[in-house]
């Protein structure tokens, strides 16, 4: 499924600069604020040398209105819209890795922010991509690619509107589906992560829901030893991540 395309912005000069380093952001004009300096925006201005884009120096309260109540540091990109990928590609992409296949799914995740940190930390835990389910869930706004901290122009993002569908296709092509539940009998550490696996990542305040439980391969839980009974999504998200790491670097 492809989305079609309108202008949108990117704030923050980390999440511009990774953009500028992929071909595939059609980045149309970067904005500077004058009298911002340093190594990281002498390399976003190279970046756009390289590729033809034009940059503009702006006073910085005018940058400020023009990027709206966003921390931006100065650096503005003016981005057509996020292009969603094909789930096709997405999966032909992590079965080409072989056992170090990894996939990461949205199950109606509503915080672009939280999105936007799943999606960081799935692509530094060396993920393939990222599916989400299209009803009440979050798009990928500038808000998500402030949070990814540039690792969208990296990690391709798929929307599915049957996630049971989906989900019985993966594990057709051999992926263990493994869900993230506070309540679930195995915890993470006693789980085996070494297979290819698709990892499913509830509503921050529902949690998974009740088909999609039923049809994931295994439940785990994250141990918990303080007062609080739940991690935020993205933080549930990374911890796991990184177990699936470890446990492959062994």
């Amino acid at each position: 499924m492809r989305e079609k395309n309108s202008v949108r912005k990117i704030h923050g000069r980390r999440a511009v600069l990774e953009a500028l380093r992929s071909k595939d952001a059609k980045i149309e004009k970067v904005f500077l604020a004058k009298g911002t300096h340093g190594t990281v925006l002498q390399e976003l201005q190279n970046q756009a040398e390289s590729r033809d884009i034009p940059v503009e120096w702006l006073e910085r309260r005018r940058l400020d209105r023009l990027a709206g109540p966003v921390v931006n540091q100065g650096v503005l990109a003016v981005i057509k819209t996020h292009v969603y990928a094909e789930l096709s590609a997405v999966m032909d992409k992590a079965l080409s890795a072989g056992p170090a296949s990894l996939l990461i799914i949205t199950d109606e995740i509503e915080d672009p922010r939280n999105l936007g940190a799943i999606i960081r930390s799935a692509e530094c835990a060396g993920a393939q991509g990222l599916l989400m389910t299209i009803q009440r869930s979050t798009d990928v706004t500038s808000v998500t690619e402030k949070a990814a901290g540039g690792a969208l122009a990296h990690l391709p993002v798929a929307k599915v509107g049957n996630l049971a569908n989906t989900i019985k296709q993966l594990k057709n092509e051999g992926f263990w589906v493994i869900g993230l539940a506070g309540d679930a009998p195995e915890s993470i550490w006693q789980a085996d992560l070494k297979r290819p696996v698709a990892l499913v990542i509830g509503n921050e305040g529902k949690g998974l829901r009740r088909l999609t439980r039923e049809l994931c391969d295994m439940l785990i839980k994250i141990p918990m030893q303080g007062n609080v009974g739940s991690l935020n999504a993205s933080v549930a998200a990374g911890v796991a991540l990184f177990e699936i790491q470890r446990q492959r670097q062994n």
